[in-house]
């Protein structure tokens, strides 16, 4: 793929000896190696066996500044978007039979006084990553880098599809933005404020599994009208929505949500997910590194941010690629265990400083666990000849 895109530019390869090629690999594998500053890398390439081996491209520190502006971010989007039709991901069937879910968040990244255009601040400056998470097969689908003062909700707006049920955290909410939603025929479950006002229409029942039922307190479910919202449906009428309500190890969650057709605990499952893209923002920070930017230009972030998520599709497509050459379980075995990812009962001496979400089982790290364990061995591996026993040895590090 990288090569194709590279086709595109002509002769690039003879013009330049840090050509959209090797600038590209190069910096795939500084961040797969942790690798923190262009001097870092540059430092990598000169002295590392492995650097050598690989046929990674001795380049200076302005060869590097010029590629970072010569190169359009568009042509990493492409790269992103061949990988996600090229690459195939473990679905999760659990999430699968409720529709296609997005999890949507916004995170800051700390940037130096120097980004100017960054603004968020007046003592700090940030870049805010805007990010849509699909949990279907764990795998963003859509983001983007912008000023740290840049609207989370405009983002939001901007990506919203028919048929797609977007999961937000309470800094999403508006009345506007609802109804934004519903005329565009999608979906929300978003978490909003306990004072939220509003009218009941209509009590649903409440039937949850005996594994939850003992985890959550006061479970509501209805229908209800927002009483400050003027907005109206297609035949003038006030907008009904539906809230569940619950109490979970102390803490109180008010979900507002336009899916009728979901259990109440479906909801409340779909929500807990959400936490999924936290770990995700986190994984980009702290094991790729990602607040240790190799370039300070507003191009230049966004085509760092491009190669953490494509970074970030190969680790995954790689580690489900280890899982299953490494299985011993037969697939009939498999499919069975993975049908109800769901709760699982709260480990004695655990600390719940996550509310809700610590209740979320361990099937979901059979679809993504990469930490730095993990990635410390794949890059022990580099020069290895994959085989069944090294996926095995891989895998038993996640």
């Amino acid at each position: 793929i990288i090569n194709s895109t590279s086709d595109r530019l002509g002769d690039d390869d003879k013009k330049y000896t840090l050509s959209f090629l090797p600038f590209t690999v190069n910096l795939l594998y500084a961040i797969m190696s942790n690798i923190r500053s262009r001097v870092q890398l540059i430092t990598e390439t000169k002295t590392s066996d492995v650097a050598e081996k690989l046929g990674l491209v001795v380049a200076s520190n302005s060869m590097y500044t010029e590629a970072f502006y010569r190169y359009d971010p568009e042509l990493y989007r492409t790269i992103f978007v061949q990988l996600l039709s090229t690459l195939s991901f473990m679905s999760i069937p659990g999430i699968d039979k409720l529709g296609h879910i997005l999890l949507v968040d916004g995170s800051v990244f700390p940037a130096i006084s120097t980004m100017g255009w960054a603004t968020y601040k007046h003592t700090a400056n940030a870049v805010k990553l805007h990010l849509a998470f699909e949990l279907n097969r764990m795998i963003p689908i859509e983001f983007l880098s912008t000023e740290a003062n840049y609207s989370e909700k405009r983002f939001l707006l901007d990506i919203v599809k028919e048929g797609t049920t977007y999961i937000l955290d309470r800094g999403y909410v508006t009345f506007k933005g609802f109804k934004a939603i519903l005329d565009k025929k999608a979906f929300f479950i978003v978490r909003c404020k306990g004072n939220l006002k509003y009218r009941v229409r209509q009590y649903f029942e409440v039937n949850l599994p005996a594994k939850a039922s003992g985890l959550l307190e006061g479970v509501r479910d209805m229908k209800i009208v927002l009483k400050n919202d003027k907005s109206r449906d297609s035949e003038n009428k006030r907008i009904e929505y539906r809230l569940v309500v619950f109490s979970a190890m102390g803490e109180l969650y008010v979900l507002t949500t336009n899916r009728f057709d979901l259990s109440t605990y479906e909801v409340i499952m779909l929500y807990a997910y959400r936490w999924q893209v936290e770990l995700i923002f986190r994984f980009i920070k702290r094991t790729l590194n990602s607040i240790h930017l190799l370039c300070h230009d507003p191009k230049g972030v966004q085509v760092q941010i491009y190669l953490y998520m494509i970074s970030y599709l190969l680790l995954l497509s790689f580690n489900q690629e280890c899982a299953t050459m490494a299985e011993e379980k037969t697939q009939e075995e498999e499919v069975s265990e993975l049908k109800d990812v769901s709760f699982s009962s709260p480990k004695a001496g655990r600390h719940y400083v996550c509310g809700l979400v610590s209740m979320l089982g361990e099937g979901l790290k059979k679809y993504w666990k990469i930490g730095i364990h993990w990635l410390i061995t794949v890059r022990n591996f580099f020069l290895k000849s994959f085989t069944v026993d090294i996926a095995k040895r891989i895998v038993a590090c996640s």
